[in-house]
């Protein structure tokens, strides 16, 4: 029951964000993705706090919403709700390295992969 959870609210997530893509349409600047951003974050940020302050969301119900639909709709919004979780613990230096870490390495590993793929097709 949960995989299916999570595979319905995935559905669900990526054809929001397939739909929101074509709504919102810019050449001079990644708009799209910035406002998908900014709503999977916010919406992670309900779903979890809701979840803590209230606590009775079955498993299925918020694996469908965190995993499934806002998971795949964006993974910002993942390292959104993971990035909280360390400052809510006050594990400051966590948060920072966690958050540095995360973009540069993320920045790296997508330069490494443009210039290995374009280095091969050469």
């Amino acid at each position: 029951m949960n995989y299916l959870a999570i595979a319905f609210g995935a559905v669900l997530g990526a054809l929001l964000r397939h739909t929101l893509f074509g709504i919102i349409k810019s050449d001079s600047f990644p708009y799209h993705t910035l406002v998908v951003n900014i709503i999977g974050c916010f919406f992670i940020g309900v779903f979890a706090e809701y979840c803590i302050l209230k606590g009775n969301m079955p498993l299925p119900v918020r694996l469908f919403f965190i995993t499934g639909l806002l998971g795949s709709f964006t993974t910002f919004s993942s390292f959104a709700l993971d990035t909280g979780f360390l400052v809510d613990k006050g594990e400051i230096l966590k948060t920072f390295f966690y958050v540095g870490s995360s973009v540069l390495l993320g920045l790296a590993s997508y330069f490494a992969a443009v210039y290995l793929l374009r280095s091969l097709m050469r």
